[in-house]
């Protein structure tokens, strides 16, 4: 990612996410990205602590596919629901 991608990037603070539904995600050397319903362009995740380092587990279960994320620094812990997703291949 360019200097300029980097300071074009949104974050989005995690104690403002709630009902967020996650499309895809990918983790980076600058952050946890998330593709958003509803957003052109893939969001940081930021944590209350100010790092944008997560610990990330996908969770495939009733009611739905859910992104799990622990922050690396202090562990604050969010979940967010997943759609267009499914279980990865064996």
């Amino acid at each position: 990612m360019s200097a300029r991608e980097k300071a074009l990037v949104e974050d989005l603070a995690v104690d403002a996410s709630g009902g967020v539904v996650v499309l895809g995600w990918r983790a980076a050397e600058d952050g946890l990205f998330l593709r958003i319903r509803g957003q052109p362009d893939e969001a940081r995740l930021r944590c209350r602590c100010g790092r944008c380092h997560w610990i990330v587990r996908e969770q495939f279960s009733e009611p739905g596919p859910r992104l799990l994320v622990s922050c690396h620094n202090c562990g604050v812990r969010s979940t967010f629901l997943m759609e267009g997703v499914s279980l990865p291949a064996p």
